[in-house]
């Protein structure tokens, strides 16, 4: 069954596609390891970075499966303000 590119995103907003963008351009250490290994469709599917779904950017979805996968890094231990 074809994957309908416009389902994968499940109403993000323009502006949530706009600060995936920006963190597409500053990916942690852990980020890009694990992004190195994913992009190379190794598992036979296709991964996207950094992906928004509805209100939230993902590191990592694979649409054909349904999957997300977060790389805990430095990012994560940071305190927000």
């Amino acid at each position: 069954m074809k994957n309908n590119p416009h389902n994968m995103f499940y109403g993000a907003a323009p502006i949530i596609h706009e600060q995936a963008k920006k963190l597409r351009n500053r990916e942690t250490k852990s980020e890009k390891i694990l992004w190195c290994l994913l992009s190379k469709r190794q598992l036979n599917v296709k991964f996207r970075r950094q992906h928004p779904i509805s209100l939230f950017i993902v590191d990592f979805y694979c649409h054909e499966l349904k999957l997300v996968i977060e790389a805990d890094g430095e990012i994560h231990q940071k305190k927000r303000k």
